[in-house]
């Protein structure tokens, strides 16, 4: 049986007060609010019933009633009690941590030393060493004389700090295991973080977990196991906040226009809350967990037409990946997965570098600091050039670095094994891991890679073996713990081990079991796909011009309106509507192309009738803004336009052309100053790679 911390200073309270103790009591000996003790003994009383123990209330006082075995059996569970005996040096300061940013009241150095079992010295050496992040976040450890230590600062941040600790320390498979309610997650080991996840209010936790549980599939599909639990964390440290009565009142860098989705999400999120929290959410809340929330989306568009589309950060994205090529010297300027990754990533890491939670003791982002340091240097030097208004703390910087590592330990090989791969820390992890086990262990021919929130849902006979990386206490199956960088010498264990346990590698033909029916279909499905992508390419290559427009004494309005009055017809309905739509499009976000004299104008809309691409140029420049928001001189046009709806075919080919203007410094040169034949020869190489994906992707295994 496990008891939190302030469990246990209960129950050790009643030991010693066989009369009872009254509520006023504990609220005085525990330093809590009134409702916080409600909280406290309705837990209490359920962990009690496990040991045949009952909490009862006579004539105002709280007493433990029980068998003297059973009475004996908790006083020596209490006595050998694990939680703060297994805490290393650095778990012992997150405890301190977590412990003085939960509570406003001034906590005694002497509790902390008798709680962990160390000297009132020992605890004042821990507070030396972790006073550097409350610091960094603008907190302040007050020490005062003959009383004691208190935590001062704005609560957003101090928020921020606690979440952030306990996220680093909670191991995301116990996390969602002591959430589902699962027993093997409360057994007792070395690596437990039980205690961690008990500093959490159990109530407020179960109900964080079912409102983004809830939304999950809408709106978190794409967060990871780590990223979940991070946000059910803050959500439930925002609401046992709102239960102290310690509210918001301040939060600095907010921009309620880019905020809007989030904050409605944010609301929906709180009102599955009880109205005694509810009715305490104010504004500033909704806004520090829409923060939260956008800080951890990594959805974007993935097409330049869209009108979110964010054509500066892709110009950055180009800059950056150019810059890490140069400094690497490795080319990553041909991978268009790492581009399209890290357009995701960084889009949700500038916005969260205002709200960013710490991070702390992440092996994966160590190990990565140590074995890839050369990248690590070279791409901290990138984001400094690239994204100089911009401070990237290291555990981001490590996040960045693990997608330039994805890309460069990139390798496709055949293999034979069936394997489930659990890891917690996003898809550029799994991603490294996965590139190193199909080049290193080509025995594995099928790959698995999950959640472990998604645990429940797979049947794990169909895997031969189960590789995690991360500690899964209880976990039915054997498994084998790696690191994401897979060592060598892990990957000796594991051919050891397939050898040893599995012998000759097994074909695995699972697959074959579709029916000849429904294979049939499928090629015929796939087959028509391709046929309409390479059917758009076509019509798109048909009207792909490079010609002149005299455009004197025009300004920009008027130089766009003739270009898509020319287009009225066949390829518009209303061009004087699609001009405004491109002018509109531009003061949303510079389109200008920095270092050219070109911009690219794009916009969709239901008056267009096929997407289009063509090149104008003017007769007279025309001052524009660029993605460097610096003015260059316009005289080149590239206008893209697109139905409002397009299909798969049309936004992977359009997008393609997009992606290709600042691919390469040979394709931005044929762009710049190319003729029609050679942008036709371009786009055309351009729409065969394209194809080629769109048929592979199709093409049945």
């Amino acid at each position: 049986m496990y008891f939190s911390n302030r469990e246990a200073e209960i129950i050790l309270l009643l030991l010693r007060n066989a009369q009872g103790m009254t509520r006023e009591d504990l609220m005085k000996r525990l330093h809590v609010s009134k409702r916080t003790v409600y909280r406290e003994l309705s837990s209490l009383e359920t962990t009690l019933a496990h040991l045949q123990i009952q909490l009862v209330k006579k004539q105002n006082y709280y007493q433990m009633v029980g068998e003297p075995a059973a009475m004996t059996q908790l006083r020596q569970q209490l006595s050998t009690e694990d939680n703060i005996g297994y805490f290393d040096v650095r778990r012992r300061q997150s405890a301190i941590t977590c412990r003085l940013l939960l509570t406003n009241d001034i906590v005694k150095m002497k509790t902390f030393a008798d709680d962990f079992g160390v000297s009132s010295a020992t605890i004042a050496q821990d507070l030396t060493t972790i006073e550097p992040i409350f610091t960094d976040y603008r907190l302040q450890i007050v020490r005062k004389k003959a009383q004691g230590i208190q935590v001062t600062g704005k609560e957003s941040n101090r928020r921020r700090v606690l979440s952030g600790v306990l996220n680093s320390e909670i191991n995301e498979y116990e996390f969602f295991e002591y959430l589902e309610k699962n027993n093997r997650a409360t057994q007792k080991n070395e690596y437990s973080s039980m205690y961690f996840i008990k500093l959490l209010d159990s109530e407020l936790l179960a109900i964080s977990f079912q409102a983004i549980t809830k939304y999950q599939k809408s709106d978190f599909q794409y967060l990871s196991d780590s990223q979940l639990q991070q946000l059910t964390i803050v959500l439930t440290v925002s609401a046992m906040r709102i239960a102290e009565e310690q509210t918001l009142d301040e939060l600095k860098h907010v921009d309620k226009n880019e905020l809007f989705k989030d904050q409605h999400l944010a609301i929906n999120l709180f009102n599955q809350f009880p109205e005694s929290i509810r009715d305490h959410v104010n504004m500033l809340e909704l806004e520090f967990l829409a923060l939260q929330i956008q800080g951890m989306s990594f959805a974007i568009p993935k097409n330049i037409m869209l009108e979110n589309y964010d054509l500066a950060l892709s110009y950055q994205v180009r800059e950056l990946i150019a810059d890490v090529t140069t400094r690497f010297a490795w080319d990553f300027r041909q991978d268009d997965t790492l581009f399209k990754d890290l357009m995701a990533h960084l889009s949700a890491a500038l916005k969260r570098s205002h709200s960013q939670i710490p991070e702390l003791n992440n092996p994966v982002l160590t190990k990565i600091k140590t074995e890839y340091s050369n990248l690590y240097k070279d791409v901290s030097a990138a984001l400094v050039k690239v994204f100089p208004e911009t401070h990237f703390v290291d555990s981001e910087i490590a996040y960045i670095v693990i997608h330039f590592a994805s890309s460069y330990e990139k390798r496709v090989k055949k293999a034979e094994v069936s394997a489930l791969v659990l890891c917690a820390n996003g898809i550029g992890t799994a991603k490294i891991l996965e590139t190193r086990l199909r080049k290193n262990v080509p025995e594995i021919k099928h790959f698995k890679v999950s959640r472990v929130s998604e645990l429940n849902n797979l049947d794990l006979s169909q895997y031969d073996l189960v590789l995690s990386t991360i500690f899964l206490p209880g976990f039915p199956m054997k498994y084998k713990m790696i690191s994401p960088l897979l060592l060598q010498s892990e990957i000796k264990e594991i051919k050891d081990d397939i050898v040893t346990q599995y012998g000759t590698p097994k074909t695995v033909a699972k697959k074959q079991v579709t029916t000849d029916s429904k294979v049939l279909a499928k090629k015929t499905q796939d087959f028509k796909e391709v046929y309409q992508a390479m059917r758009t390419a076509n019509d798109i290559l048909e009207r792909v011009t490079v010609q002149k427009i005299n455009n004197a004494n025009q300004d920009l309005l008027a130089t766009l309106t003739q270009i898509t009055t020319s287009l009225d017809g066949l390829m518009l309905s209303d061009p004087h509507r699609v001009a405004e739509l491109l002018i509109k499009r531009m003061r949303k976000a510079p389109v200008g192309i920095p270092g050219t004299a070109m911009a690219l104008i794009h916009t969709t809309d239901s008056t267009i009738k096929k997407p289009f691409f063509s090149i104008y140029d003017l007769s007279d420049a025309l001052d524009v803004e660029g993605m460097d928001n610096k003015p260059i001189a316009l005289t080149r046009v590239l206008l893209m336009l697109g139905p409002a709806n397009m299909n798969f075919a049309e936004n992977s080919l359009m997008g393609k052309i997009s992606g290709s203007i600042i691919e390469s410094d040979l394709n931005l040169e044929i762009y710049k100053t190319g003729t029609q034949s050679i942008v036709y020869q371009l786009i055309s190489s351009l729409f065969l790679d394209e194809i080629k994906v769109i048929n592979d992707a199709a093409t049945p295994e």
